[in-house]
């Protein structure tokens, strides 16, 4: 889109609205013109930009500008502190999900006492009781990469007995074994849990945008209700402006009608006038009530806050900047770089990804596994003169003789295995990689329709920029030609060439193009910047 600054505050151009009735020179020349005695009064100079809103008794006026209210509303506004909590509560389901492939301890203790009453010669006893304690602990963790899983086991039992055949007492056993699963078909590229991970970080991005678009909407209410809040102001100024017009022509034929220069059924024409500009002047500043209660709802956090009592004035100036808009360049970026089709683009690598996994998921199972383990024993080692003789010690010995027996790889054990498994006929695994298939055709559909959606809406912002552009000029020519058709009326009416009706008329006319001038200057600059907002926002 290129810009020819115009470098016309629009308060310039509506400096045009503020032609008077009767030019100061003419005013001069026709000061002394009468009609029966009664001069002929000129209007004041209507500038837009000065008007200030009504006072509210107990509020406080508060000026600002867009700027100052764009800020407050990013600090102040409840939908935004709103959408900003999204992006942390996707960063605890992104930490859930990561926290999958982090390593599990356990741990575990136990103490067992049992009794046993004997029932052969060989049981050690006529009544045998152990004494067991067992701890150890244990660790996995699911590997981010090719869906493997290791884990670790260390077990130890210590067990002491009054059993007269036992060489070991009290005993200690202790096992170190380590293990390790490889998936080789379904679920070695992709699982439940890769795929939620990856989804989350997807999402993350996905809030991110949502965020981002949040505020720029925001941020796109509050210039809208900005401007709408000072058009509301300078349609008060000018119905009062009208009123005040309508009273003072009251006041003069009244003169006239005491003269005798004009008949007193003139009045009623005016006193109609008078009471039409007086409802009139309600409407604007019920406008202007509603106006000033739509923009503070954007800009305050609750109704406690002394901003939501103030009465706001609004005194930016903003800047006319005739474009001349590129619509197919325009088109062309928003469909790179817009919110909505960005966020349908990373909808689809998450379609994508649920269709890798159903894809997967159809696969057979065939798992590798494998395993070493050590075990070593400890205790007082004792021998025995035949079957439950005495008990004599031979070697002093405790768990460290355990754990030692560990270190020197004294009685290694290794495994390795695979485990395979295929459902027969139509799964539920098979049937959902169908539905998988047509989902992902539609987020392409979808994905499709955002972009004409784009394009679509592009296209009719660019072209309500120059619409509403030619609407400006339209009314500007309109109000011009009501000042100067109300000036020569006025001229011919103090000569006694016009009759009240044809003034009063005109006069509504000369209202009507001002309030049309300044809606259609308010619809220019909010058409430029939704143009802008398309571009990059939904």
């Amino acid at each position: 889109m290129t810009k020819q600054m115009a470098s016309v505050m629009v308060w310039a151009v509506m400096a045009a609205v503020a032609v008077p009735a009767v030019a100061a020179a003419q005013a001069a020349q026709q000061s002394a013109a009468t009609t029966g005695g009664i001069q002929v009064q000129a209007q004041d100079r209507y500038v837009v930009g000065r008007a200030l809103p009504p006072e509210t008794p107990g509020a406080q006026r508060v000026d600002l500008t867009l700027e100052q209210a764009i800020d407050r509303a990013l600090d102040k506004n409840l939908d935004i502190k709103n959408a900003k909590l999204n992006p942390q509560m996707q960063d605890y389901t992104l930490q859930a999900a990561r926290a999958a492939f982090r390593p599990t301890l356990n741990g575990n203790y136990s103490y067992r006492n049992s009794s046993q009453q004997s029932t052969s010669q060989l049981d050690g006893g006529a009544r045998i009781t152990s004494q067991i304690n067992s701890f150890g602990t244990s660790m996995s963790q699911r590997l981010p990469w090719q869906g493997g899983q290791v884990s670790f086991n260390f077990t130890n039992n210590r067990n002491s007995t009054d059993n007269a055949f036992s060489t070991r007492n009290p005993s200690y056993t202790s096992n170190l074994s380590f293990q390790y699963t490889q998936p080789l078909l379904a679920g070695r590229t992709i699982d439940s849990q890769r795929n939620a991970l990856e989804t989350g970080q997807i999402q993350r991005q996905i809030t991110d945008i949502a965020l981002l678009t949040q505020i720029e909407n925001i941020k796109n209410q509050v210039r809208t209700a900005y401007w709408a809040l000072r058009q509301s102001i300078e349609a008060i100024e000018i119905q009062r402006r009208s009123l005040d017009l309508s009273r003072r022509n009251y006041d003069d034929n009244k003169v006239k009608v005491e003269v005798g220069t004009v008949a007193e059924i003139d009045l009623v024409q005016l006193e109609s006038q008078i009471a039409n500009g007086e409802q009139s002047l309600l409407a604007a500043e019920i406008a202007w009530r509603n106006a000033e209660l739509a923009f503070k709802r954007l800009v305050v956090d609750s109704t406690e806050d002394d901003f939501f009592r103030a009465t706001i004035n609004p005194t930016d100036l903003p800047t006319i900047e005739v474009q001349n808009v590129d619509i197919p360049g325009a088109v062309a970026r928003a469909i790179a770089q817009r919110t909505d089709i960005e966020t349908a683009r990373q909808n689809m690598k998450i379609s994508e990804l649920s269709l890798a996994l159903s894809k997967n998921s159809i696969m057979p199972s065939l798992g590798l596994s494998t395993s070493y383990a050590l075990a070593g024993t400890g205790g007082n080692l004792y021998s025995r003169s035949g079957l439950g003789g005495a008990a004599v010690l031979v070697e002093e010995s405790g768990y460290v003789d355990a754990l030692r027996a560990i270190g020197q790889l004294e009685t290694p054990t290794w495994q390795v295995g695979l485990n395979f498994s295929k459902p027969l006929g139509l799964s539920a695994a098979k049937a959902n990689h169908l539905r998988s298939q047509l989902s992902f055709e539609q987020q392409k559909t979808s994905l499709k329709a955002t972009e004409l959606n784009i394009e679509t809406a592009v296209t009719r912002a660019g072209l309500d920029v120059q619409s509403t552009y030619k609407q400006l000029l339209a009314a500007q020519k309109s109000r011009e030609a009501a000042e100067r058709t109300l000036e020569a009326e006025l001229t011919r009416f103090s000569v006694g060439m016009s009759t009240n009706f044809q003034v009063i008329s005109l006069q509504n006319a000369l209202t009507s193009a001002r309030n049309s001038e300044l809606s259609a200057t308010i619809r220019y600059i909010n058409a430029i910047a939704e143009f802008d907002r398309v571009q990059r926002i939904q």
